[in-house]
């Protein structure tokens, strides 16, 4: 893999985690809704180019939820490493606050070369999540071991999974933001002290909590119009499974929303920064307006 496309797939991957969030916590606690449902598409820009473009789905209603995200490399990136991803959760509520309790969450990549794809299901008594993933040639099918990606350090091996206690009444990456904003939501977002959460997530191999906060309404201009928003300041705090370099990056790295300032609470505009990359995503097409972009989505003519 080249130096040149390292420093671009980097961008995506953390996109594409970026773009989770944003997809996610857009949902409604099924207590404030009988049922959400939303399609809407952003471009992905890091330093100023275009790297990709990502769609995401929910359908939500008082008995469980659905949820999508596929993420496409663009411009200069495509050019380089033609990457994509899609990812996709199912489940149910418990009580409260529209608590999400998921079943199934899928998580499949490819970069033309090497291909991910994980399923990690919920045990429906004890809700600890188990995990099975593969790394594989999309071409030949064939196996790829973990210490031959040639992202990781030579000789690296994967560190062992977290303990069961760590993979217990956790939420997968899609869930995760589901139950953040519903905890937004419980707390009410007019008026008053700033309004928090904290979740924990387990993606396969790494535990980690999203925590963040909601600040009050403001206009701001996005993409050249005024817009009431609400800004969520979100970060990842890692705790299982982290190198130290890894960790470093993701205490370094904040995420801040702009959702829209009215009842569906839509993400407008999502800004990424670290050391590294500093990153913006713009919502380009809202689909319950005009369905073509979500449904020629990741065509070769797009």
């Amino acid at each position: 893999m080249s130096g040149l496309s390292r420093r671009v797939k980097a961008p995506i991957k953390a996109f594409a985690i970026s773009c989770a969030v944003a997809a996610l916590v857009c949902s409604a606690p099924a207590s404030a809704a009988d049922m959400q449902s939303e399609r809407l598409v952003y471009n992905i820009m890091v330093g100023g180019l275009h790297i990709g473009n990502t769609m995401i789905g929910l359908n939500q209603t008082e008995a469980g939820y659905t949820t999508e995200m596929k993420v496409t490399a663009g411009g200069l990136a495509k050019w380089v490493r033609d990457f994509r991803s899609e990812m996709k959760g199912e489940g149910r509520f418990g009580e409260g606050a529209g608590k999400p309790l998921p079943a199934v969450y899928s998580r499949q990549w490819s970069n033309g070369e090497i291909a991910g794809d994980l399923t990690m299901t919920f045990d429906a008594g004890t809700r600890e999540a188990a995990v099975q993933e593969r790394y594989f040639n999309p071409e030949t099918d064939k196996d790829i071991a973990y210490d031959q990606l040639p992202w990781n350090d030579p000789g690296e091996k994967p560190r062992p999974l977290p303990p069961a206690k760590m993979r217990t009444d956790v939420l997968d990456p899609m869930a995760a933001f589901i139950a953040a904003r519903g905890q937004l939501m419980a707390q009410g977002l007019a008026g008053g002290k700033a309004k928090i959460f904290r979740v924990p997530i387990y993606d396969g191999r790494r535990r980690y909590d999203i925590v963040g906060r909601a600040e009050a309404a403001r206009d701001v201009e996005i993409g050249g119009v005024e817009r009431s928003v609400i800004p969520v300041i979100a970060k990842l705090e890692p705790v299982y499974g982290f190198g130290r370099k890894s960790q470093e990056r993701m205490q370094e790295s904040e995420g801040k929303f702009m959702f829209s300032n009215d009842a569906r609470f839509i993400p407008l505009q999502l800004v990424v920064s670290n050391e590294f990359l500093s990153g913006v995503m713009n919502l380009t097409a809202d689909c319950s307006v005009n369905a073509a972009p979500c449904d020629t989505f990741g065509q070769k003519t797009e």
